[in-house]
């Protein structure tokens, strides 16, 4: 039997409203980023080089991502909320133009120019009938006439709020004598605003989503009912989605961005978990619907689904009349 589903989600990110983000020049030309997001895994280190990249105009290979230290990161709201890019990467790139603005005075002076004729682009200082001196060098110069690196800071405090948001169709097929569900085709198009790295996005994406169905489908924490033991407490117990279980997802991204920070990023980390559980759902309600099902509780386990189907067939199976 089969089943077509869609869900539309509208959901806020920002976690925490504050956060904190250093930039300073090692002695080698490489620049330090310390910001207060941690990442467990979603690519900081590749997408915050990358827009710092594209402010300060310097190569990617300069950067490198500082974190967990609280001796160099003294303040940070961590990760959760999806909120890395909107306030970790909104505070980096102030704190890029904040280290822009610290090294216009050295720029002027090694330009011989007043600072107010100087301007940045392109990775360096530029005055009119001046010439050109790089970033580097300014830092550099910075360095030796203090004896303190070239550095900025970048702050937010109470930021606003994104609002990333889509809409997710699903097909399945139900085996109405067993109950299993498979998932045949997953379809998702969503905005999560401009896109740093666009691949990174899609595979943050790629995880809700097989989150979001695992949960539609499969992952359940089971109690013992007299006890309260926690019956599903290793992966031996508790099923989570393999590949196997998933279709080749088909993800189209349209970027709207947001006036909330200063990339027009929006959070990406939990969409895919927040619309596929109700996508999912629907679709299998939608296959069940013939058969009189019209609500299932998570997850869809192929018990839980036969069950479903023998109690609405044994409620429309008309009764016999009494005998004389």
């Amino acid at each position: 039997m089969r089943g077509f589903g869609i869900g539309c989600f509208l959901e806020t990110s920002r976690g925490a409203p504050d956060e904190d983000a250093w930039l300073s020049f090692r002695a080698d030309g490489g620049i330090d980023m310390a910001v207060g997001t941690q990442s467990n895994g979603q690519g900081h280190e590749t997408s915050f080089a990358q827009l710092l990249s594209r402010e300060l105009g310097l190569p990617v290979a300069r950067f490198q991502l500082v974190q967990g230290d609280t001796a160099r990161v003294p303040s940070g709201g961590g990760h959760g909320g999806a909120r890395s890019l909107h306030m970790g990467g909104g505070a980096l790139v102030i704190a890029a133009r904040s280290l822009v603005a610290a090294g216009k005075h050295a720029a002027a002076q090694l330009l011989q120019s007043h600072p107010d004729s100087v301007a940045f682009r392109d990775g360096g200082f530029h005055a009119p009938g001046a010439g050109e001196v790089g970033l580097v060098a300014v830092a550099h110069h910075v360095a030796e006439m203090t004896g303190r690196p070239l550095s900025g800071h970048g702050s937010r405090r109470d930021a606003p709020l994104t609002f990333p948001n889509g809409a997710q169709v699903a097909e399945v097929e139900v085996d109405p004598d067993t109950g299993e569900v498979s998932l045949l085709r997953y379809l998702a198009v969503d905005d999560y605003g401009t896109l740093v790295n666009p691949l990174l996005a899609e595979a943050q994406v790629h995880g809700g989503l097989a989150q979001g169905i695992g949960q539609a489908l499969m992952e359940e924490a089971r109690y013992d009912s007299d006890g309260g033991q926690l019956l599903s407490a290793t992966f031996m117990d508790y099923a989570m989605p393999r590949a196997m279980d998933l279709p080749a997802f088909e993800l189209a991204l349209v970027e709207l961005p947001t006036g909330a920070n200063p990339l027009g990023a929006k959070g990406a980390g939990q969409a895919g978990c927040i619309g596929a559980p109700q996508t999912v759902i629907n679709a299998i309600l939608d296959a069940l619907r013939p058969l009189g099902v019209a609500h299932l509780d998570m997850p869809a386990t192929p018990e839980r689904v036969w069950r479903a189907i023998r109690d609405a067939r044994r409620s429309t199976r008309p009764s016999c009349a009494a005998g004389p």
